[in-house]
């Protein structure tokens, strides 16, 4: 018989009996034989594993998907006895064994299969330390005294909402890092690949960093990557921007927290008043208690009409004055969940302290119910969706919804409805919904009341400033703290009529004014381009350029602006006709010396200063062409030198290199046999 096993980062996730006569397609898609988790690189349908010929084929059926075996991407293959390969974070050892059936002994945690190897739904990676150890066939042990403890890592987010919960259960060490392998993966890419290791020693814990490059700390302090550090529940263990918690809880308190059996709750039960406890008796008030922690709300009633009264709350549908039943929405759903829960609590545990049969046993169930989807599983299944169960009801008694809903989704994993499943799940979301709700409400009638404090704080103070000749803009400045509030509220209108009808008496004679000031203003920042302009450009035309549009502009200028601009037009291309002939003198002084290089670059800086200017151009050519002859000759000659041998020369005779290294010393760095000097040296190492 073959079969195969399947681990994830080590611990063993399925192990299958394969039946020849079918195929099986492994990916994350929920209706494959095989279904593995999400995780990268993973596709929908990744592989098919089917008998050919008599031989157990592997074929990759994904596009972009890959298996890899003895280390090599491969597309197909054939599998022995002991074959392994891997679909990273999964690794797959097929066996050729005696056995003719699921093994019997040694069931996979969270493995849901039926006979001949088909799998029910997927399930969930749990750990094996729920059924006693690895081998799931020890008794755990007992000690009067002690209640046996799990080792939890929990990771949040930036708002300290819980993301993952890691149970570190197989083993004796635990590795975390950002590698798919790890027992604990840290999804940041700045992370290490392995950042830090947890380790156990009977009932104590150890930290120790990996060497990582980000250093690892708990409670804040930095852990050496030598010397284990104690560990405790409770500590919190960062890595940059990532958090995670340690922790240790009593593996057997919620099973201990099930033997009080609560029954499904009834939004339709009538409640009455005097068996509530004291402190939810509203003695004729109509304020609702707050939320209490400690206990679940329950489902709110959409159906009740604004004006109608609740039937289970003493709110009456009319007051002094009509019921604003928007504003205290909240208010009644919260009372109205907390009536309801407690009806549920005092009719749920009325069976004189005898447990309730959690599955009612009346007959045999009937084909493609839940009690036979149930019944299918194998008993450390049946017994795993039990544990959820509980600790799902538990964390919605507790108030933790989103951790019960997360426990939902692990039984659906392996059967698709359980008990009241469905009820407990939707009134988690309908309690995470009202919570949210009232936050909210909160949340806007604080702001409300803030909000009106400042605007009637701050329109008293610019009360206070208005004059003959205040503005709109000082008024608006003034009032711009608070108009992000509530720009239409009735105070802030009042005191911008008022000053606007100031603003209105003196409008006709500052028309004209405001225009003049505005072609003034505009004038004066064309000036000051300009001037930033001179400041930064390197081109005395740019700067040029940039004044003329102050002098052409059509604009007012009572500062005088146009003129300043002619003085400055004016001293620039003195400046510019002063450095050029400086630069012209020096070229003809070293054209003079036989200096041609340097008479071309002086040229060059004065074409530089004003270019504009063209008699500069036939000179730097004439310069150039001159040059350019000599270096042609030095450079022949130095081909004549290599063909003889005479690379390096001597002191009788120069050589090649001699020739080479003159033209580097003569010709301009752009020059046509200043390259070919460059490069025939560097071939010889020269430079």
């Amino acid at each position: 018989m073959a079969r195969l096993k399947v681990r994830l980062r080590g611990k063993t996730v399925y192990d299958i009996a394969l039946a020849d006569d079918r195929a099986y397609v492994a990916g994350r898609k929920e209706d494959c034989d095989i279904v593995l988790q999400p995780e990268k690189g993973i596709s929908r349908e990744h592989f098919k594993l089917s008998k050919i010929n008599g031989s157990w084929t592997v074929e990759v059926i994904s596009r972009y998907g890959e298996v890899i075996k003895n280390g090599e991407k491969v597309q197909q293959f054939s599998l022995d006895h002991g074959s392994a390969f891997t679909v990273p974070p999964y690794e797959f050892d097929f066996l050729m064994t005696a056995d003719v059936g699921p093994i019997a002994d040694a069931p996979m945690a969270g493995v849901g299969m039926e006979a001949g190897g088909d799998l029910a739904y997927p399930p969930a990676v749990t750990s094996a330390g729920d059924y006693g150890g690895d081998d799931f066939g020890g008794e755990e042990k007992t000690v009067i005294g002690v209640a046996p403890t799990a080792a939890y890592i929990k990771i949040v987010d930036s708002g300290n909402e819980v993301k993952e919960m890691i149970r570190l259960d197989a083993g004796e060490s635990w590795i975390a890092g950002r590698e798919p392998s790890c027992h604990i993966q840290i999804r940041d890419q700045r992370v290490s690949r392995r950042q830090f290791e947890i380790r156990r020693a009977g009932s104590n814990f150890h930290i120790i960093d990996l060497g990582s490059v980000n250093g690892t700390l708990v409670n804040g302090s930095p852990i050496s990557s030598s010397d284990p550090t104690a560990i405790k529940s409770g500590d919190a263990i960062t890595v940059l921007e990532n958090y995670l918690y340690f922790e240790l809880h009593d593996s057997n308190f919620q099973s201990r927290l099930e033997m009080v059996n609560i029954a499904p709750p009834s939004p339709l039960l009538p409640v009455s008043q005097d068996i509530l406890p004291m402190e939810y008796q509203q003695q004729g008030s109509h304020e609702l208690m707050p939320y209490q922690g400690g206990m679940a709300p329950m489902p709110y009633q959409p159906n009740y009409q604004q004006g109608m009264p609740h039937p289970q709350m003493g709110i009456p549908a009319a007051a002094s004055g009509k019921f604003d039943f928007q504003k205290h929405r909240p208010k009644i759903l919260i009372g109205a969940v907390a009536v309801v829960l407690l009806a549920w609590l005092f009719s749920g545990n009325k069976n004189d302290g005898a447990p309730k049969p959690a599955t009612p046993t009346a007959g045999p169930a009937a084909p493609g119910s839940p009690q036979e989807a149930f019944a299918k599983l194998k008993p450390e299944q049946q017994a795993l969706v039990r544990q959820r169960y509980k600790d799902a009801k538990n964390l919605y008694m507790a108030g933790k919804y989103q951790l019960a809903q997360d426990e939902i989704v692990k039984i659906r994993e392996m059967i698709a409805d359980y008990e009241d499943l469905k009820e407990i799940e939707r009134l988690s979301k309908e309690a995470m919904f009202i919570q949210e709700q009232q936050r909210r409400q909160e949340e806007i009638e604080k702001s409300k009341a803030e909000a009106e404090e400042k605007i009637v704080k701050q329109v008293a103070e610019c009360q206070k400033k208005i004059n003959p000749s205040i503005t709109e803009g000082e008024m608006d400045e003034c009032l711009s703290s608070v108009m992000q509030f509530n720009p239409d509220h009735p105070k802030i209108n009042d005191l911008k009529m008022q000053v606007q009808a100031i603003v209105v008496q003196r409008d006709a004679k500052a028309a004209e004014r405001a225009v003049y000031q505005g072609q003034v203003a505009k004038l004066k920042s064309i000036y000051e381009k300009a001037q930033s302009v001179h400041k930064t450009a390197k081109n005395p035309l740019d700067v040029i350029a940039s004044y003329e549009k102050v002098v052409g502009s059509k604009l007012p200028d009572p500062g005088g602006l146009k003129g300043q601009s002619q003085r400055n037009i004016a001293a620039i291309r003195q400046m510019m006709n002063t450095k050029t002939a400086s630069y012209q003198a020096e070229a003809d002084k070293l054209y003079q010396s036989q200096n041609l290089k340097g008479a071309i670059l002086a040229l060059r800086k004065a074409r530089q200063v004003d270019p504009t200017n063209d008699e500069l151009i036939p000179k730097m050519e004439r310069y150039t062409s001159e040059l350019r002859k000599q270096m042609m000759t030095i450079y022949q000659e130095g081909i004549l030198e290599e063909s003889f041998g005479n690379v390096e020369g001597g002191e009788a005779k120069a050589g090649a290199k001699d020739k080479w290294k003159k033209i580097l010393d003569l010709d301009i760095p752009d020059g046509e046999y200043y390259k070919k000097a460059y490069i025939k040296l560097k071939k010889y190492g020269a430079l």
